[in-house]
């Protein structure tokens, strides 16, 4: 795998940097909101990852489009999400993937999809709402997020799912937070949860807050499905 020969597309203010495999492989797409995708991709490169082609998605409204629903700001200074989630996987299912596929010149084996805290719960958001991804990663995934544990138990994941990765930093439930403190639990309940529906699951604790290590904890994630059956 390299960086050399990537591909760009845009959709409006978004930009997809896509780090093609040299062969038919899956495909992982992952959400970015700092710039991090070739980091990330070399990160994964360095832990010999098997083969896989990358799409890193920049630009999106992380506070709609990551999320579900509204909800109001968790904390004094914070931002309210506005829950546009359901409008930005529409067009990432049928305007952005498309395009990837096609800008790769061949079909993925199979197409993932990863992401970290925000992104990671619209990660296994979206496996509610599509079938197009079959494997997913939720590192750091802001699963403390009001009723999304009432939703995963009312609704069916996509039957296409066949494995799913969680992880959290061992510091992230330890706040006064009233939204933040549930994410080890729920975490832990999620894990249960896909287990239980014959889902390959694993929930890996790091240590560290929320914000330790981000890239190298996203890609242990992405090794790991790439590992799995």
């Amino acid at each position: 795998m390299t960086t050399e020969n990537t591909i760009t597309l845009s959709f409006g203010a978004k930009t997809v940097q896509i780090y093609p495999a040299l062969e038919s492989a899956p495909l992982v797409i992952y959400h970015s909101v700092m710039g991090e995708g070739k980091k990330l991709f070399n990160e994964c490169c360095r832990l010999n990852c098997p083969q896989f082609s990358f799409a890193v998605i920049g630009g999106v409204d992380w506070n709609d489009e990551m999320a579900p629903w509204p909800i109001p700001p968790i904390s004094k200074n914070d931002t309210p999400c506005t829950g546009g989630a359901d409008v930005y996987l529409e067009e990432l299912t049928e305007e952005i993937l498309p395009r990837i596929i096609d800008a790769l010149g061949c079909k993925p084996t199979y197409c993932a999809l990863a992401g970290y805290s925000l992104a990671g719960l619209f990660t296994l958001y979206a496996a509610y709402k599509t079938d197009c991804f079959s494997r997913l990663v939720s590192a750091s995934g802001s699963v403390w997020y009001p009723d999304f544990i009432n939703f995963v138990s009312q609704n069916d994941i996509s039957k296409n799912v066949n494995a799913v990765y969680l992880s959290l930093g061992d510091k992230e439930s330890h706040t006064k937070n009233q939204y933040l403190a549930p994410v080890e639990d729920n975490m832990r309940i999620l894990q249960k949860h896909y287990s239980e529906k014959g889902i390959q699951t694993v929930f890996y604790l790091n240590q560290g807050n929320h914000y330790n290590n981000s890239t190298g904890r996203t890609a242990k994630g992405i090794l790991w499905i790439l590992q799995q059956n």
